[in-house]
């Protein structure tokens, strides 16, 4: 009995830290998605990326995630944007937030205004 309320503990415990640990994420990144494919000749492709969430939620509670994932490829903007709500494994019971892109490094500064993107 003894261990078992122990080890139920020390679970409870070290759950409690990983969670801590996910909310304290970088917040500081930025990035500047633009939804079409503005000219070739200004940017370096860099990789196809995705990002997702399981269950029920919003688009916004992922950009985060996106940004740091668009920065880890190299990249400083995202062409061909597109985020929404998918249908998951089970299609009549869970709908999830996705967001894809294209991460290119801009050759020049970027204006994500001038673009016609949005910086999230």
């Amino acid at each position: 009995m003894l261990k078992t309320l122990t080890l139920t503990t020390c679970l409870f415990g070290l759950s409690g830290l990983a969670m801590a640990q996910a909310t304290t994420e970088q917040r500081g990144l930025h990035i500047c998605a633009i939804k079409g494919t503005p000219d070739s000749s200004q940017f370096q492709i860099k990789k196809r990326i995705k990002v997702a969430k399981g269950t029920y939620g919003s688009v916004e509670e992922l950009y985060p995630r996106f940004a740091e994932r668009a920065h880890q490829v190299g990249g400083n903007v995202v062409i061909n944007y597109n985020a929404s709500q998918r249908f998951g494994f089970w299609p009549w019971r869970i709908v999830r937030p996705v967001i894809y892109g294209t991460a290119v490094q801009w050759n020049t500064p970027v204006n994500c205004a001038s673009l016609g993107g949005v910086e999230i």
